[in-house]
């Protein structure tokens, strides 16, 4: 029977190099778990895996999309179900922090039809007049349950909960109960550290991009992509662009990435604490044989209950 698990995490935590070993160990290929990795030519910054790392495990979806596509998380069931059908025997793990694509290809998705243009924009002109404030109280009388799991803050989701409401006359959690076409429970193992050493090791990886030749990276895409191309929201590109105009220095764009890397992180660890079934491994205390140990373990398990 093959093999397929999760490996998942914060940025830096150390995905791959423990991904790298455990696809050897299994004879299996790796599917890109992150929405940012996707795109082509946006590589450094988001820390694509390496020619080298290419060569040593195959990887999908990986560097596949033009920059100025979106790509949704019904597309990525649909490309990784696609996958699986085409090569039943194969070993597959599922590597990155992108728990909504997990947690989609897992369970499904719902039911939720196209918004009216003319509904999201009346919505965003409340926005306008209201502010996010109102909209939250608004959403959280509309439908309390999907607007508790989010902060008054998330202007995306509170708008997003007010438009299904105004489509459908549903709840969006209502609707998110009634999920279509998932996989089914995946074996997921969760990767984590002290929140301090993972910093530590996110303002070492920033350091390793911008050696790296981050900064010329942005200064070629810039030259072929409009700025309203998707890849352009992945984190760091902006700032250095600001550096490229001269409209903001260095020093003040690596200080304002290392905050939002760590920001993104946080948000991270909080999602697949409460979202995603997990066994968690601690890599700050296990040794990468005791790692393998355990999902050797856990595999093993799953694979003689089914």
């Amino acid at each position: 029977m093959p093999i397929l698990f999760a490996l998942v995490g914060a940025t830096a935590v150390g995905k791959t190099q423990q991904s790298l070993a455990l696809a050897q160990k299994y004879n299996a290929e790796i599917i890109c778990l992150d929405s940012r990795q996707i795109y082509r030519e946006f590589s450094i910054g988001t820390a694509q895996a390496t020619k080298a790392e290419l060569q040593m495990v195959p990887h999908h979806l990986v560097g596949f999309l033009d920059p100025l596509q979106l790509f949704s998380a019904g597309e990525f069931i649909k490309k990784v179900q696609a996958l699986l059908q085409e090569n039943p025997e194969q070993n597959y793990i599922l590597v990155g922090g992108t728990g909504l694509y997990l947690r989609s290809l897992s369970l499904g998705l719902a039911p939720i039809p196209s918004i009216d243009p003319f509904i999201r924009e009346e919505i965003q002109n409340q926005l306008q007049n209201k502010g996010i404030e109102a909209l939250y109280q608004k959403a959280m009388q509309e439908d309390p349950i999907a607007t508790q799991k989010i902060t008054p803050q998330d202007t995306h989701r509170i708008l997003r909960i007010l438009e299904v409401k105004q489509q459908t006359g549903q709840k969006l959690s209502e609707l998110q109960n009634n999920r279509e076409g998932g996989h089914g429970e995946i074996l997921t193992f969760y990767l984590h550290r002290p929140r301090e050493e993972l910093y530590h090791r996110i303002h070492q990886r920033i350091d390793h991009m911008l050696q790296n030749g981050w900064p010329q990276e942005v200064s070629q895409l810039s030259q072929i992509y409009p700025l309203h191309a998707p890849a352009w929201q992945s984190l760091g590109y902006r700032e250095l662009l600001s550096v490229q105009n001269q409209k903001t220095t260095l020093k003040h764009a690596i200080e304002h990435i290392q905050k939002s890397t760590r920001h993104y992180a946080k948000r991270q660890i909080t999602w697949f604490k409460h979202q995603c079934p997990h066994i968690p491994l601690d890599l700050s205390t296990l040794s990468n044989q005791q790692i393998q140990e355990q999902i050797h373990h856990q595999l093993q398990a799953k694979l003689t209950t089914n």
